[in-house]
């Protein structure tokens, strides 16, 4: 820590051989300006940082112990040290009162003047970190009590003297929720923002989320919080270039309802889902329409898969419309937004899969995991039918007779050891020239199909199946779980576990 000093002195000699002959930077200070007398140094001090002043005592105009006195009511983490005659000593002593750090009485010498200005530095050092520690330790207090009050609505007595003993007024007051983005945990940047505004709140980290108790007067309504938080959000965006969501509770006049207060932010917070504006203010009649479902979900995801089936992508996509239209209108949460979603993409991935073993975009998954909002959940579920609509319209191809055969024998037999000799007796043809063939009409060796075809089907059993790994190694016809394993990682780039892992993090 570097130390700033001002010396005052009314006899310019003394002013300059205190400035200039001591190498102040060897002991972290620095003097930042100098006075002939205690109004002009009020004046440096009103220009100036100031940590530490040495002043003489008999000036023009205000004396040291004027200064002093002026310190003391104004500045008083600035420590005065007082250069006084013997003749003046005891004048200068009554300064006490007004805290002055040290006395020395003249004549003095640079090793006096040096220590003292040491020591000075040390208590400033001393008093500057147990301010900190108690400022810190009713920091942690108060947030305490924050986290009490939005876990209860029970105010005992002990409660509310901790309510009086940080001065805290619950008569008008909101709630506001901040939810960060994934990929953001430094919540004291936020902090800090909010701390910025210069309104009268407290910020504290509620599990996931940042609650802020925005305290108001009686005739405040909710558009100055609105419009505050509209600032935060904008300087979040501007310093970090990430986005904030918002939810803002109603206004409520009691200590008891912060809980409710609080609920009623992580709601409305909730509601970002459905909207493009990122702050969303609470209403009750959210909750009425959560109350109601009229949608029955399993008969429009079987109307989907047989749409889909039938390869009528007009009808799968009015399907996903008026699912989503149901959604919205009932604000159903995120988690079952998503879910819901999850199951459209598995529907289909059966289909392309088992059907046509056609790849399906895994893309999709990743997209529908992290997607913010349902107007974007909506518009990928669509692209994805679209996606769909052309792979499977390309996809439709004639084979030959025995080509065709043997298509169906390996889906029947997948869990049987095949072998291309196998299959060509199968379909009593030469093994030679149905290799050929197969490579030709397929795209792809007779192994490598099969290969893929267990694969895709321990994807979809993976996705949509409790079996165990050993389980569904055996099912798809590779009945070494280790090698199953290696070769699963090797096809997709995911160890059988994390490739299940995605589909229950949804």
């Amino acid at each position: 820590m570097s130390f700033n000093l001002l010396i005052v002195d009314d006899e310019a000699p003394i002013r300059k051989g205190l400035s200039e002959h001591i190498k102040w930077e060897d002991y972290d200070c620095k003097v930042v300006a100098t006075a002939n007398n205690g109004e002009d140094a009020i004046a440096k001090i009103n220009e100036n940082v100031i940590n530490i002043i040495l002043t003489d005592v008999k000036m023009p105009l205000l004396d040291g112990i004027g200064l002093a006195k002026y310190i003391y009511e104004n500045h008083p983490d600035v420590a005065v040290i007082i250069l006084s005659g013997y003749s003046e000593f005891e004048y200068a002593r009554s300064a006490i009162q007004y805290h002055v750090s040290q006395y020395l009485l003249k004549p003095v010498s640079k090793d006096q003047i040096i220590t003292a200005v040491k020591e000075v530095c040390e208590k400033i050092v001393t008093s500057k970190s147990n301010t900190q520690i108690k400022e810190s330790e009713l920091a942690f207090l108060k947030d305490q009590l924050f986290q009490q009050l939005t876990d209860s609505n029970i105010i005992d007595e002990n409660t509310q003297k901790k309510i009086d003993s940080f001065n805290l007024d619950f008569s008008h007051f909101y709630v506001a929720a901040f939810q960060l983005p994934k990929d953001f945990n430094d919540f004291n940047k936020l902090k800090a923002i909010i701390k910025d505004q210069q309104i009268e709140s407290h910020c504290f980290r509620y599990n996931n989320i940042v609650l802020t108790a925005y305290f108001c007067d009686q005739n405040s309504y909710i558009e100055p919080v609105v419009e505050d938080c509209k600032d935060i959000e904008n300087l979040f965006q501007e310093q970090y270039d990430k986005q904030l969501d918002i939810g803002i509770s109603a206004h409520h006049s009691t200590a008891r309802h912060f809980s409710k207060a609080a609920s009623e932010a992580i709601t409305a917070l909730s509601l970002n889902f459905y909207s493009s504006s990122h702050i969303i203010a609470f209403s009750k009649d959210y909750i009425a329409n959560r109350n109601i479902f009229p949608v029955d979900i399993s008969v429009r995801l079987h109307e989907y898969e047989t749409a889909i089936f039938q390869l009528n992508f007009k009808a799968a996509k009015d399907v996903v419309s008026t699912l989503f239209s149901n959604l919205q209108s009932n604000f159903t949460d995120e988690s079952s937004v998503k879910n819901i979603c999850t199951q459209i993409y598995l529907i289909s991935y059966r289909l392309v899969m088992s059907t046509y073993n056609i790849p399906m975009d895994e893309k999709y998954l990743k997209m529908l995991t992290e997607s913010p909002n349902i107007f974007q959940l909506k518009s990928i579920v669509l692209n994805m039918i679209n996606d769909l609509r052309i792979q499977l319209t390309h996809s439709v191809r004639k084979y030959s007779s025995f080509i065709e055969e043997s298509l169906n024998y390996i889906k029947e037999h997948l869990e049987d050891d095949l072998s291309l000799e196998q299959i060509a007796q199968h379909v009593h043809i030469n093994k030679s020239y149905f290799s050929r063939t197969f490579k030709k009409e397929c795209g792809d060796s007779v192994i490598s199909y099969i290969t893929n075809l267990r694969i895709n089907k321990a994807k979809e059993l993976l996705a949509t199946s409790n079996l165990k790994t050993f389980e569904i190694s055996e099912t798809v016809g590779i009945h070494d779980p280790a090698y199953f394993s290696v070769i699963f990682k090797k096809n997709t780039g995911m160890s059988p576990k994390a490739y299940r892992d995605q589909f229950l993090n949804v």
